[in-house]
């Protein structure tokens, strides 16, 4: 059985959190035995991951004896019907989910609308435009979207000026969103955008006031925008959880 990732040890390596995010998936039933799991490429997209780190990590869950793998046209990674012997119950790998999400949020938040409004105060006006434009680029589904706000973010980080800041907000997004992005891998957006039917209207609309005011160079209103949308998507990440939830909950 593979040792769990535990906090003081080690910093686990990137495809070991990749394990430990599909093994969760198969604990939550979302890949019951027998099911298919995505494609290399899939996985890589919907994880923010490179393809040879999901490889590393279907390698170790196939040694681990939860996956197997075919070639062919039917072929692929299927979940072993053996691999249900040993599951942490599917409540206790969501309240973990919570509490990592809310951990990683509540950080960011210490972090984020600072870099924005540096990023506001001292940042090229070219710099600034671009991330305004940046909005206009089509988000019409998860993995666009992902990228996109993944760029919006980051590019933020680095308009601040401040190199320490932007790598603070790089590993931040990078410890929350492997985990995260897995929650939106079977649940899909409309289980947690219901009022969006895709994502991209959801992008702009969350991203612009923090663009505008670090278009304008008002930094307060650029922390305080930054501030609000991280608190909004903390909402979205519980609302998505809870649904999760009640998938579960006998009828």
């Amino acid at each position: 059985m593979a040792e769990p990732i535990v906090a003081g040890d080690r910093r686990p390596t990137s495809h070991q959190v990749v394990a430990e995010i599909l093994r969760h998936r198969i604990a939550l039933g979302d890949f019951p035995p027998g099911s298919r799991l995505p494609t290399e490429r899939e996985l890589a997209d919907v994880l923010g991951v490179g393809r040879n780190t999901v490889r590393a990590a279907l390698r170790q869950l196939t040694e681990e004896g939860l996956v197997s793998t075919t070639l062919g046209r039917s072929g692929g990674t299927r979940v072993r019907d053996a691999a249900g012997a040993d599951r942490t119950p599917r409540a206790e790998i969501l309240a973990n989910f919570r509490a990592t999400i809310r951990d990683s949020l509540e950080y960011r938040g210490a972090i984020e609308p600072v870099a924005a409004r540096l990023a506001a105060e001292r940042a090229p006006i070219e710099v600034r435009q671009r991330l305004l434009r940046l909005l206009d680029e089509p988000a019409e589904d998860l993995t666009s979207y992902h990228r996109l706000d993944s760029e919006f973010h980051l590019g933020i980080a680095a308009a601040s000026g401040n190199q320490v800041l932007h790598r603070a907000v790089e590993q931040a997004r990078a410890d929350m969103f492997v985990g995260g992005n897995a929650l939106w891998l079977q649940a899909g957006w409309s289980l947690g955008h219901a009022a969006n039917a895709v994502p991209g209207p959801r992008l702009r609309d969350e991203h612009l006031p923090i663009a505008l005011a670090v278009l304008g160079g008002d930094g307060p209103a650029a922390e305080a925008a930054m501030g609000a949308h991280l608190d909004d998507s903390h909402r979205q990440f519980r609302f998505l959880i809870d649904q999760l939830e009640k998938l579960d909950t006998p009828r």
